[in-house]
């Protein structure tokens, strides 16, 4: 019996590990770095604190368990000094309006 008990424990633990670990923007315009050309209904995976995928919505696979926010008619730009690119600090700001 607590051998069962253990391994419900840690199921339990690990999925809620991965939905805290994986947070995903979705339907925001993105900048993802200074000049470069918006990316309209994007996709930004975020996985502990770093980027995973940047991408429009149709090309980027959107994880099960994870966090999603909607962000449709708001735009998504890299902080200053920083892009939205793959294995980058997910450092960024949501703004209401293109910036």
């Amino acid at each position: 019996m607590w051998r069962r008990l253990t391994v419900l424990a840690a199921a339990w633990i690990l999925s809620g590990c991965q939905t805290g670990d994986v947070k995903v923007l979705i339907g925001g315009t993105a900048i993802v770095a200074p000049g470069a050309q918006p990316i309209e209904d994007s996709v930004i995976v975020v996985e502990r604190n770093r980027i995973r995928a940047v991408g429009m919505r149709k090309d980027i696979p959107i994880p099960q368990d994870s966090q999603r926010s909607d962000l449709t008619g708001k735009w998504i730009v890299p902080a200053e000094g920083a892009r939205l690119a793959p294995g980058e600090p997910a450092n960024y700001r949501i703004l209401d309006r293109a910036p």
